[in-house]
């Protein structure tokens, strides 16, 4: 199967959510939000914080196709996301989302009173936050996890307003922060043992904290400040003038009980044959495959989330975003047999893996390249369409092809999909410097297509090659205009309806009807 415009549009009109019943309210003490249901939006006022090992990609490649150096990935992996997930707990801080060694958390108390907002304290507590997820990897994860590559670790904080909700069916629900704040924290993140803020968060710090940071570089037209080697056992001043008592046994013992509970003997790695079962893998049991992964980032979203100015309009969003992720995933799923991963915001991570097999590195790298024509297809031809005054939403896509492990971590029912490779950190950087309505593919991708074209519609930069406006009607038109300067444009009669071909199109069971039957041989 492949992109169809009428079915695309068969499905978006079904799907168009615009019976959706959404209610926002504002993040308060009685809610949970990481049980919210399908209806409801909480508006947060906090610190979006992003704590990442920027050297991942490092240790992937340390691991190579070797399955038992996989397997300590995949373990040091899971006991990571575990003990990340603790220390936001003992710290109230509400954990949005576990992207494979990347956590993101959002510091939203204390509440606002009334009239007096309690921006100053929520980012105190975020920069502290921060100094004990570096303070854990760098000095107690890293001595116990001495068979992989010591880790790095870096955060990255943006305060301001964000809408904290779950997208999806039942048993696929993912909560999701849509926001500026949301999007710059993980824009920010530097390099290792750093801690990244906005100037608005290093304004109102107390000076202790103030006096770590040093003015950095604007950021999406945004002033950052940056810390540099600030841990609790190095700077026990700082923990004590703050108030932090940092218990570095406790933390170790912990993380060697996650890491005994997991033998390694008792992680399976198999190769992925058939489309892989997401449902069914666990961190004992995770999938190996050759793929095309890619990411897929709306451009322009949450601009306009941020200038949202009532709940309306605010549901309004909502909504949208819900069918547009409704239709990427029909495209993705149904018309190219593709797998979405994982949401993170406005951005999609998915592989294509099929066909399986040494031999079909040609078919993936072509329905991938189709698929991202398809992508693109929905949202300028059919999506746009529903988005009434929001018509600068578009897509940008960033590709790469390699081996890569599929896994779920966690416990049963609050297991994250993780995906990891060097080609995957690759396509997450070609989307991310890639602008509106562009498709970014790697050059092993691009050596690999078949349709001319298609790759007369790239051009290189760098080391990628990228296309701009591509979709399959764009497409149809240019193989229609070629056919006609060739003289091989043609039409045939199918239900009453007449069909424009080209010989590459016509049907082979009905004669060829020349479009130019007065033309002498």
């Amino acid at each position: 199967m492949a992109w169809n415009e009428k079915r695309s549009k068969e499905r978006v009109k079904k799907n168009d959510f615009s019976d959706l019943d959404l209610n926002v309210k504002d993040l308060a003490r009685s809610m949970d939000f990481t049980k919210l249901g399908k209806k409801d939006v909480r508006r947060a006022e906090g610190v979006h914080l992003y704590v990442d090992v920027p050297n991942f990609h490092r240790a992937v490649d340390d691991a190579g196709n070797d399955k038992q150096k996989q397997r300590k990935l995949v373990r040091a992996s899971s006991v990571l996301r575990r003990i990340q997930g603790s220390l936001m707990s003992d710290d109230d801080v509400g954990d949005i989302q576990r992207q494979t060694v990347r956590a993101h958390g959002l510091v939203f108390k204390p509440y606002n009173g009334k009239d007096e907002p309690k921006d100053a304290e929520r980012a105190k507590q975020a920069v502290i936050h921060a100094i004990t997820q570096n303070t854990y990897v760098l000095d107690v994860f890293n001595s116990v996890f001495s068979d992989v590559r010591d880790f790095s670790s870096a955060a990255g904080l943006a305060s301001g307003t964000s809408y904290v909700c779950n997208i999806g069916k039942n048993g696929k629900r993912e909560l999701i922060s849509l926001g500026t704040c949301a999007n710059l924290s993980a824009k920010i993140i530097g390099g290792r043992d750093s801690i990244t803020i906005t100037a608005e968060m290093y304004d109102v710090l107390p000076k202790c904290l103030q006096d770590e940071f040093v003015k950095d570089k604007e950021v999406s037209d945004v002033q950052t400040y940056r810390a540099t080697g600030i841990r609790w056992g190095r700077n026990s001043d700082l923990a004590d003038e703050l108030g932090v008592d940092w218990d570095e046994g406790k933390w170790k013992k912990e993380t060697k009980k996650h890491r005994d509970n997991l033998p390694l003997d008792k992680i399976t790695i198999s190769e992925a044959t058939t489309l892989i079962d997401l449902t069914k893998l666990t961190e004992r049991n995770c999938k190996r495959t050759e793929a095309v992964t890619f990411y897929a980032d709306l451009d322009g979203f949450t601009r306009y989330v941020q200038e949202a100015e009532t709940d309306e309009k605010v549901i309004s969003l909502i909504r949208q975003f819900h069918m547009i992720r409704s239709e990427f995933h029909s495209v993705v799923e149904s018309d190219y047999d593709g797998l979405p991963l994982q949401h993170r915001g406005d951005c999609i991570l998915g592989i294509m893996h099929l066909p399986s097999g040494a031999g079909k590195h040609k078919g993936r790298c072509n329905d991938a390249v189709d698929m991202a024509i398809g992508l693109q297809s929905s949202m300028e031809h059919v999506l746009n369409d529903h988005l009434t005054d929001r018509e600068e939403i578009h897509v940008a896509i960033g590709m790469d092809v390699g081996k890569v492990i599929v896994s779920r971590l966690g416990k049963q029912g609050e297991r994250i999909t993780i995906c990891f490779g060097p080609e995957v950190t690759e396509a997450e950087r070609l989307q991310v410097i890639s602008k509106a309505e562009q498709i970014r593919i790697a050059s092993d991708i691009f050596d690999e297509l078949d349709d001319e074209d298609v790759t007369e519609e790239f051009t290189k930069r760098g080391s990628a090659f990228v296309a701009t406006n591509l979709t399959r009607p764009k497409l149809d038109e240019k193989k229609e205009e070629k056919a006609a300067e060739a003289g091989s444009l043609g039409a045939c009669v199918n239900e009453g309806l007449v069909r424009v071909t080209t010989k590459a199109t016509a049907p082979a069971a009905r004669p060829w009807h020349d479009s130019k039957p007065w033309r002498s041989e």
